[in-house]
């Protein structure tokens, strides 16, 4: 039931399908403790893994034991003096176990589960017949699971596996969640079916029957049917396999056929595995042909970049060996650890990783030396028994299961089956050095049922009907005290067996439903959860949380007679302060907690009245530990240079630090440290030091209007420039300086840059807009150049001034200028002067160029218009201004100027009409209104145009001309 619910269920890999399949094992494991008391005597087959499995599991006891008494003391320490951001992190742990026992205790159940599907497999499989009905349900279970996978993947939605959860779009997951545990599923039941193939081949014969013969004779043709038809189900499942587009998947097959084809060579039946291995793989190449290998392809295509992320993984996850050598973080806890470690590229803080992506390595960094060796020792006494003893007859079976050329088993039934297995768990372990199967539980149950069939194949005889154990066995036979203490026992087990896997899943439950609770909810739901189970971590950490909104909402709450605002904030936040340490006492590596934790203390110290480095001693504590348990995440950076806001030495160097790390939160560290008045020295040394963080400073701080500070820090990034972006940092230096109104200045950097950059049409258009502010007629000479320049660039693929290649720097340089490669910038330059300068016959030729280049150009549409009208050609200059108009109709300058021209053709109802509605867009414009009053009078409406000028006048009072008008108005009424 178990191996066949728990792919059914999901992976069984969390929620009631986890909890249900684990309880099915303690079940199982009763049943048979209850076949032994039935038959008075206990019968335990010895297997090369019982010493290993039961030194591994004292081991993971052993860890929590010790538990993280050590980091308990640390996290919870008095606060100290903070001198560096990053508190001292007391590494190496020599002493600790488990980072959090408490968690732990799960992942030691799961590996007890995992360990107890072995056991019962070699315990309960005596028989042929027996192995027979567990390799072909395994085989059935996985065909029709990989068939209803491959037609919902082809139908595009859940049709025939409707219960299950949504897959990854565009890979197959068929009743998994990840698309890479159902690869890795598949294969080692792909495995077992080559081997099952094997086990029922003919052995060697004089005479092959003949096709006619097969064709004829009822009892070849099932044979044949029964030898295979599971070779059909094995192919089915490889297309599946491929249709996961599992990269990881694929080198699980590779290896598995290679170990697979090597086992079989061993002992003698390579050839027949190589043309069952060839028609495997020639029949999954041609249904994944027909189907389309393109998904594939483009999967495999990323490995490069998957692989590469994977290595900053593995790398970034060595030094938690050096941290914890002995014992390691403890079973299943590396994630408590990780975000210390985690480099930027994995968003730290952002995104949590609870598994390393490679089982072998996470193994040995949550086993620690200690686990490792155990772990080797476990392979060792496989391989040396089940493959070196009993398929090579090198060594001794270390269960008397026979030495030399007595251990090896040539029994083709039992070789196959064997072969197969193991074949099955080799490929998943190389599958484990790229991902995190075997922690799901489906996958976990399989490996070991494979292992156990590999145990049982090669020490039995399996000779129907006369089936002999060939290894050693321990009998206990069970007389009514013996058989009574073991019943006591086996029902203390399994009750203590059930009521743990049902509490956790009660209690995990509970925190999902709390952490999906609307906030007015949380603390009545975190107390329902404490009292299920007081040392849950995210009931006090939501708990705590609320108790600090409530304490601050009521210090910030209006003076009330009665209350005492102080002394309900402070008891408010001495009850979250209590919660969050009893959260530091069960996960004291979780830098979210400390950091909650610093912003109490912060915030009871603005309550209580301390101020300074004393006052925040412990606000400081806990952020520097948030710190260097999150040491490459920018948020608790970010966090520490709030909490030491007034203390600026500390906390500009907290800012530096979080925006080294995530440039994004610029904008807040600038608003947080604008109020304190940084000098310019300051401001340069606030971001890191290169030149594209301090370009980007300079740019928030020119938008916020701080132009001293800016140009300051322009400067400092031209200092740091790499020679080949220097002419672009200088560019930006230039057109600061002339925003500034420091135009000599700007000047004379354009110029040096342009003489470093010779024939860049921006900096050639910057230096004459330049020289076009202070009136240097060489400005003209200038842009004429900066146009011809780039219209020399019309065809060349590069046409950016400034080619940068960071993304980042790219980003800044669009945000200053997006339109550098475009012509329209520089013409528009050249028309813009040229129409300044009243040079209406030049200007005229580069207008009709821009409007001709983009017809909804609205500023070429207007600049033609103002050439038009100089020129006299009004109708046609009313055109362009409508035209500009319709295009930006929220533009007020274009249609004040249609507005006038119309008024000044004559055509009063028009202008009137554009008054209106520049009324309706700028209600306060005191000019658009005493247009519209003058228009109104003149065309013999004074009562409207006596209302305009009273408003005119509630907008400006004593304004002249509405004072007059009004006055007039009013002379004519009394008259």
């Amino acid at each position: 039931m178990v191996l066949i619910g728990a792919p059914l269920a999901f992976g069984a890999s969390e929620g009631w399908p986890q909890t249900t399949a684990f309880l099915l094992i303690g079940l199982a494991a009763a049943a048979w403790i209850a076949d032994a008391l039935k038959a008075g005597v206990l019968t335990w087959r010895r297997t090369p893994v019982d010493l290993p499995v039961a030194l591994l599991l004292a081991l993971v006891l052993l860890q929590l034991a010790l538990g993280n008494r050590a980091l308990v003391a640390w996290a919870l320490a008095p606060p100290a003096p903070v001198t560096e951001l990053a508190a001292r992190f007391p590494a190496p742990f020599l002493t600790v176990g488990s980072l959090t026992p408490r968690h732990g205790v799960v992942s030691v159940l799961v590996f007890a589960g995992y360990a107890a599907v072995y056991f019962l497999v070699v315990q309960t499989v005596r028989t042929r017949r027996h192995l027979g009905r567990l390799a072909r349900t395994l085989l059935l279970t996985g065909a029709a699971l990989a068939f209803l996978g491959i037609v919902d993947y082809m139908v595009g939605e859940r049709w025939l596996l409707a219960w299950r959860q949504h897959p990854f779009g565009g890979r197959l997951s068929g009743t998994f969640t990840n698309p890479d545990h159902f690869a890795a599923w598949l294969a080692m039941l792909m495995a077992l079916g080559l081997g099952w193939v094997v086990a029922r081949s003919p052995g060697r014969r004089r005479s092959a029957p003949s096709l006619r013969e097969w064709l004829s004779v009822r009892e070849l043709r099932e044979q044949a049917a029964r030898r295979y038809v599971p070779l059909l189900g094995v192919v089915v499942m490889g297309v599946a396999l491929v249709l996961t587009l599992s990269r990881g998947g694929l080198v699980n097959l590779v290896a598995m056929l290679l170990a697979l084809i090597l086992m079989l060579a061993a002992v003698g039946r390579a050839r027949r595995s190589l043309v069952l291995t060839g028609l495997l793989l020639v029949t999954v190449v041609a249904y994944g042909g027909w189907i389309g290998f393109g998904p594939l392809l483009a999967r495999l295509s990323q490995t490069p970049e998957g692989s590469a992320d994977r290595f900053h993984q593995y790398v970034a996850s060595l030094p938690m060996l050096a941290e914890f050598p002995v014992l390691g973080v403890g079973l299943g806890r590396y994630g408590d650890l990780y975000m210390r470690h985690q480099p930027p590229t994995h968003l730290p803080a952002q995104v949590y990783y609870p598994y390393a992506h490679n089982d072998l390595l996470q193994l040995a960094i949550e086993l620690g030396a200690v686990g490792a060796a155990l772990c080797l020792f476990l392979g060792w006494r496989v391989v040396g028994d089940l493959v070196c003893a009993h398929l090579l007859g090198r060594g001794a079976c270390p269960v008397d299961g026979g030495e030399g050329e007595e251990a090896i088993r040539n029994d083709p039934y039992s070789l196959g089956v064997a072969v197969g297995a193991l074949a099955g768990f080799a490929g998943l372990l190389a599958h484990s050095a790229l991902d995190f199967s075997a922690r799901i539980p489906a996958v976990g149950f399989l490996a070991a049922a494979l292992l156990g069939l590999a145990t049982v194949a090669l020490h039995t005889r399996l000779q129907p009907g006369h089936e002999q154990l060939l290894s050693g066995s321990a009998t206990v036979a069970l007389p009514r005290a013996r058989a009574t203490a073991l019943f006591v026992a086996t029902l203390l087990i399994l009750t203590a067996w059930c009521g743990a896997w049902l509490y956790v899943q009660r209690v995990t439950q509970a925190e999902q439903t709390l952490l999906a609770a609307p906030p007015d909810t949380t603390t009545a739901r975190a107390d329902a959860v404490l009292a299920l189970d007081r040392h849950s971590t995210d009931a006090l950490v939501v708990r705590a949380r609320a108790r600090q909104r409530a304490a601050l909402a009521a210090w910030e709450s209006p003076p009330a007679p009665g209350v005492d605002r102080q002394r309900v904030a402070h008891e408010g936040l001495a009850a979250a302060r209590a919660d969050l340490r009893a959260a530091l006492a069960i996960m004291p590596t979780n830098p979210w907690i400390h950091l909650d934790l610093a912003w109490v203390e912060a915030s009871d110290a603005v309550v209580q009245g301390p101020g300074g480095r004393d006052g925040l001693a412990a606000a400081l504590t806990h952020g520097s530990r948030a710190i260097a348990l999150g040491a490459t995440g920018p948020l608790f950076y970010a966090g520490m240079a709030r909490l030491a806001y007034s203390e600026p030495e500390l906390g500009l160097a907290a800012a530096r630090e979080a925006l080294a790390r995530d440039p994004a939160l610029l904008g807040e560290m600038v608003d947080l440290y604008r109020p304190l008045g940084l000098t310019p020295e300051e401001w340069v040394a606030f971001v890191p030091a290169t030149a594209v963080d301090r370009l980007d400073l300079a740019m928030a701080l020119e938008a916020r209007r701080l132009r001293a500070d800016a140009l300051a820090v322009y400067a400092g990034a031209v200092a740091l420039a790499p020679a080949r972006e220097a002419s672009l940092y200088r560019w930006a230096l230039g057109e600061a300086l002339g925003r500034a109104g420091a135009q000599a200045e700007a000047v004379a950097t354009l110029r040096e840059a342009g003489r470093a950059d010779s024939g860049n049409p921006e900096l050639e258009r910057a230096l004459g807009a330049a020289l076009g502010r202070v009136n240097d007629p060489e400005a003209l000479d200038h842009l004429r150049l900066a146009t011809s320049l780039m219209e020399a660039r019309a065809t060349a693929t590069e046409r950016r001034p400034f080619p940068v290649r960071g993304a980042r720097l790219s980003g800044l340089v669009v945000r200053l200028a997006g339109d550098l490669d475009d012509l329209g910038r520089y013409r528009r330059a050249l028309a813009t002067y040229l129409t300044e300068r009243r040079l209406w016959d030049q200007a005229l030729p580069e207008w009709r160029a821009l409007a001709a280049a983009d017809p909804r150009d609205a500023e070429a549409r207007f600049g033609l218009g103002q050439v038009r009208e100089a020129a006299g050609a009004i109708d046609e200059a009313l055109e362009d201004y409508r035209a500009a108009v319709a295009l930006q109709p929220r533009v007020a300058r274009y249609r004040k100027r249609l507005a006038e021209r119309l008024w000044q053709s004559d055509q009063f109802f028009q202008a009137l009409n554009e008054w209106r509605t520049l009324k309706s867009q700028a209600p306060r414009d005191v000019d658009v209104r005493l247009a519209l009053a003058r228009g109104l009078e003149k065309i013999g409406q004074p009562g409207d145009a006596y209302r305009e000028y009273r408003e005119v006048l509630q907008l400006q009072p004593e304004q002249p001309d509405a004072d007059r008008a009004v006055a007039r108005l009013e002379g004519r009424r009394r008259s």
